[in-house]
């Protein structure tokens, strides 16, 4: 086995089920969590006495481990399933690394 990258995805709550259907049909064990956070949508405005207060969007953090050679195809079929076209898609981050 070559080296092994960590693939950290952070997709919209709706397409986390899709994205996790993906990573099963090729064969990658995953990790996921809820988490909130504020990208380039800004959050969700409310507005109040006290001005327009924005609030995080939930999102669904999911976490794999693929082989170095393989981790550009995942990726790539990650963003083919939880793109939208608008803000808050979501984030992927890929850590390198040997962990043997």
């Amino acid at each position: 086995m070559g080296n092994v990258r960590e693939v950290i995805a952070i997709v919209r709550r709706e397409k986390a089920r899709e994205v996790k259907e993906l990573l099963l049909e090729l064969g990658l064990e995953y990790v996921s969590r809820s988490v909130l956070g504020k990208g380039k949508e800004g959050g969700i405005g409310f507005s109040t006495d006290k001005g327009i207060l924005a609030s995080a969007v939930p999102k669904t953090m999911i976490i794999t481990w693929v082989e170095d050679a393989l981790c550009r195809d995942v990726v790539e079929r990650i963003i083919n399933v939880a793109y939208t076209g608008a803000y808050g898609d979501g984030k992927i981050f890929v850590l390198g690394g040997d962990w043997r």
